[in-house]
Protein backbone atom coordinates (compact mmCIF):
# COMPACT_ATOMS: atom_id res chain seq x y z
CA UNK A 1 0.00 0.00 0.00
CA UNK A 2 1.50 3.29 -0.97
CA UNK A 3 1.49 6.16 1.51
CA UNK A 4 0.63 9.68 0.42
CA UNK A 5 3.53 12.11 0.79
CA UNK A 6 2.96 15.29 2.73
CA UNK A 7 3.98 18.26 0.60
CA UNK A 8 6.17 20.93 2.22
CA UNK A 9 4.89 24.46 1.53
CA UNK A 10 6.92 26.00 -1.18
CA UNK A 11 9.12 28.97 -0.07
CA UNK A 12 9.40 27.85 3.58
CA UNK A 13 13.16 27.30 3.31
CA UNK A 14 13.56 30.75 1.78
CA UNK A 15 11.69 32.33 4.68
CA UNK A 16 13.92 30.54 7.20
CA UNK A 17 17.04 31.72 5.38
CA UNK A 18 15.76 35.30 5.27
CA UNK A 19 14.98 35.23 9.00
CA UNK A 20 18.46 33.96 9.79
CA UNK A 21 19.99 36.65 7.61
CA UNK A 22 17.90 39.29 9.37
CA UNK A 23 18.99 38.02 12.80
CA UNK A 24 22.62 37.96 11.70
CA UNK A 25 22.29 41.51 10.35
CA UNK A 26 20.75 42.78 13.61
CA UNK A 27 23.50 41.12 15.63
CA UNK A 28 26.13 42.58 13.31
CA UNK A 29 24.69 46.09 13.60
CA UNK A 30 24.56 45.74 17.39
CA UNK A 31 28.18 44.60 17.53
CA UNK A 32 29.24 47.47 15.27
CA UNK A 33 27.43 49.99 17.49
CA UNK A 34 29.04 48.58 20.61
CA UNK A 35 32.43 48.79 18.92
CA UNK A 36 31.81 52.40 17.84
CA UNK A 37 30.71 53.40 21.34
CA UNK A 38 33.80 51.76 22.82
CA UNK A 39 36.08 53.47 20.32
CA UNK A 40 34.41 56.85 20.96
CA UNK A 41 34.72 56.35 24.71
CA UNK A 42 38.41 55.46 24.39
CA UNK A 43 38.99 58.52 22.20
CA UNK A 44 37.25 60.78 24.71
CA UNK A 45 39.24 59.27 27.58
CA UNK A 46 42.48 59.90 25.69
CA UNK A 47 41.40 63.45 24.89
CA UNK A 48 40.59 64.12 28.54
CA UNK A 49 43.90 62.64 29.68
CA UNK A 50 45.79 64.90 27.25
CA UNK A 51 43.89 67.92 28.61
CA UNK A 52 44.61 66.81 32.19
CA UNK A 53 48.34 66.48 31.52
CA UNK A 54 48.35 69.92 29.87
CA UNK A 55 46.61 71.48 32.89
CA UNK A 56 49.11 69.83 35.24
CA UNK A 57 51.95 71.21 33.12
CA UNK A 58 50.43 74.69 33.39
CA UNK A 59 50.29 74.37 37.19
CA UNK A 60 53.97 73.43 37.24
CA UNK A 61 54.79 76.38 34.96
CA UNK A 62 52.84 78.73 37.24
CA UNK A 63 54.75 77.38 40.23
CA UNK A 64 58.03 78.31 38.52
CA UNK A 65 56.53 81.71 37.73
CA UNK A 66 55.52 82.35 41.35
CA UNK A 67 58.07 80.51 43.46
CA UNK A 68 61.01 79.94 41.14
CA UNK A 69 63.64 78.96 40.38
CA UNK A 70 63.21 80.89 37.17
CA UNK A 71 66.17 82.05 35.09
CA UNK A 72 64.11 83.38 32.19
CA UNK A 73 64.73 86.95 31.09
CA UNK A 74 60.97 87.47 31.33
CA UNK A 75 60.71 86.28 34.95
CA UNK A 76 58.66 88.37 37.39
CA UNK A 77 59.41 86.71 40.73
CA UNK A 78 59.50 90.02 42.62
CA UNK A 79 55.80 90.64 41.93
CA UNK A 80 54.88 87.66 44.10
CA UNK A 81 55.26 88.94 47.61
CA UNK A 82 52.87 87.63 50.23
CA UNK A 83 52.87 91.01 51.98
CA UNK A 84 52.26 93.14 48.89
CA UNK A 85 49.49 92.35 46.41
CA UNK A 86 49.54 95.70 44.64
CA UNK A 87 50.51 94.07 41.33
CA UNK A 88 47.22 92.16 41.24
CA UNK A 89 44.32 93.98 39.61
CA UNK A 90 40.54 93.39 39.47
CA UNK A 91 39.41 91.32 36.51
CA UNK A 92 42.95 90.10 35.82
CA UNK A 93 43.30 93.15 33.61
CA UNK A 94 46.99 93.79 34.11
CA UNK A 95 49.26 94.40 31.15
CA UNK A 96 52.86 93.41 30.51
CA UNK A 97 54.41 91.65 33.49
CA UNK A 98 51.10 91.94 35.35
CA UNK A 99 49.27 89.80 32.83
CA UNK A 100 47.10 87.15 34.45
CA UNK A 101 47.51 88.57 37.98
CA UNK A 102 44.07 88.79 39.57
CA UNK A 103 42.95 90.61 42.68
CA UNK A 104 40.63 88.70 44.97
CA UNK A 105 36.95 89.23 44.20
CA UNK A 106 34.44 90.79 46.55
CA UNK A 107 32.77 88.58 49.14
CA UNK A 108 29.74 86.84 47.64
CA UNK A 109 30.74 87.69 44.08
CA UNK A 110 31.35 85.15 41.34
CA UNK A 111 34.81 83.59 41.74
CA UNK A 112 37.41 85.34 39.63
CA UNK A 113 38.60 82.15 37.96
CA UNK A 114 35.08 81.42 36.71
CA UNK A 115 34.90 84.68 34.78
CA UNK A 116 38.53 84.91 33.62
CA UNK A 117 39.27 84.81 29.91
CA UNK A 118 41.35 81.76 28.97
CA UNK A 119 40.91 82.21 25.23
CA UNK A 120 43.91 81.97 22.94
CA UNK A 121 45.91 85.20 22.83
CA UNK A 122 43.95 86.54 25.81
CA UNK A 123 45.58 89.46 27.60
CA UNK A 124 44.09 88.45 30.95
CA UNK A 125 45.52 84.94 31.24
CA UNK A 126 49.03 83.59 30.79
CA UNK A 127 50.10 81.12 28.12
CA UNK A 128 52.42 78.31 29.15
CA UNK A 129 56.02 79.52 29.20
CA UNK A 130 55.26 83.23 28.76
CA UNK A 131 57.27 84.17 31.87
CA UNK A 132 59.42 81.07 32.29
CA UNK A 133 60.76 80.48 28.80
CA UNK A 134 59.41 76.92 28.82
CA UNK A 135 57.77 75.39 25.74
CA UNK A 136 54.88 72.97 25.43
CA UNK A 137 54.22 71.07 22.22
CA UNK A 138 50.71 71.86 21.01
CA UNK A 139 48.70 72.81 17.97
CA UNK A 140 47.38 76.23 17.17
CA UNK A 141 43.60 76.43 17.29
CA UNK A 142 43.63 79.99 15.99
CA UNK A 143 45.12 78.88 12.67
CA UNK A 144 43.58 75.42 12.67
CA UNK A 145 46.98 73.75 12.97
CA UNK A 146 46.81 70.28 14.51
CA UNK A 147 49.63 68.47 16.26
CA UNK A 148 48.68 64.81 16.20
CA UNK A 149 47.98 63.41 19.65
CA UNK A 150 48.83 66.73 21.32
CA UNK A 151 46.63 69.49 22.75
CA UNK A 152 44.82 71.72 20.29
CA UNK A 153 46.60 74.66 21.91
CA UNK A 154 48.90 75.45 24.79
CA UNK A 155 47.45 75.53 28.33
CA UNK A 156 46.91 78.80 30.18
CA UNK A 157 46.63 79.97 33.77
CA UNK A 158 45.85 82.89 36.06
CA UNK A 159 47.17 83.71 39.54
CA UNK A 160 44.96 85.22 42.25
CA UNK A 161 46.26 86.92 45.38
CA UNK A 162 44.03 85.50 48.09
CA UNK A 163 44.00 86.92 51.62
CA UNK A 164 45.56 84.42 54.01
CA UNK A 165 43.16 84.24 56.94
CA UNK A 166 44.51 81.03 58.40
CA UNK A 167 48.03 79.97 59.25
CA UNK A 168 49.71 76.84 58.05
CA UNK A 169 49.73 75.50 61.59
CA UNK A 170 46.56 73.88 62.93
CA UNK A 171 44.41 76.23 64.97
CA UNK A 172 46.55 79.30 64.24
CA UNK A 173 44.86 82.38 62.76
CA UNK A 174 46.50 85.30 61.03
CA UNK A 175 45.99 88.87 62.15
CA UNK A 176 43.27 90.65 60.21
CA UNK A 177 45.03 94.02 60.29
CA UNK A 178 46.26 95.51 57.03
CA UNK A 179 49.77 95.82 58.41
CA UNK A 180 49.98 92.10 59.07
CA UNK A 181 48.04 90.97 56.01
CA UNK A 182 49.54 88.16 53.98
CA UNK A 183 48.45 86.43 50.82
CA UNK A 184 48.41 83.04 49.19
CA UNK A 185 48.62 82.65 45.45
CA UNK A 186 45.81 80.61 43.95
CA UNK A 187 46.59 79.27 40.49
CA UNK A 188 43.83 78.18 38.10
CA UNK A 189 45.06 76.33 35.02
CA UNK A 190 43.15 75.19 31.94
CA UNK A 191 44.42 72.40 29.73
CA UNK A 192 43.05 71.45 26.31
CA UNK A 193 42.68 68.12 24.60
CA UNK A 194 43.12 67.26 20.94
CA UNK A 195 39.79 69.00 20.49
CA UNK A 196 39.70 72.52 21.90
CA UNK A 197 36.28 71.91 23.44
CA UNK A 198 37.80 69.24 25.70
CA UNK A 199 39.06 71.14 28.75
CA UNK A 200 40.30 70.30 32.22
CA UNK A 201 40.52 72.91 34.98
CA UNK A 202 42.92 72.41 37.90
CA UNK A 203 43.68 74.61 40.90
CA UNK A 204 46.36 74.81 43.55
CA UNK A 205 47.34 77.23 46.31
CA UNK A 206 50.96 78.35 46.55
CA UNK A 207 52.49 79.65 49.76
CA UNK A 208 55.55 81.88 49.46
CA UNK A 209 56.97 82.45 52.94
CA UNK A 210 59.64 84.92 51.81
CA UNK A 211 60.51 87.10 48.86
CA UNK A 212 62.67 85.62 46.11
CA UNK A 213 66.42 86.31 46.25
CA UNK A 214 67.25 89.83 45.05
CA UNK A 215 63.69 91.10 45.65
CA UNK A 216 62.56 93.61 48.31
CA UNK A 217 61.50 91.80 51.51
Amino acid sequence: MSRARRSVPRGFALIVVLLMLAIAMVLGIGAAQVSLVGERSARNDRDTEIAFQAAEAALADAERDVLGPNDSAAQRLCLFNGKDASAFVPGCGGAGVRQGLCAQGEAGAKPVWMSADFAAESATSVAYGAFTGQTYAAGNAATGTRAGALPARAPRYIVEAVRNLGGWQAGQLRSASVRNASHLFRVTAVGYGMREETRVVLQTNLYKPAASPGCPP
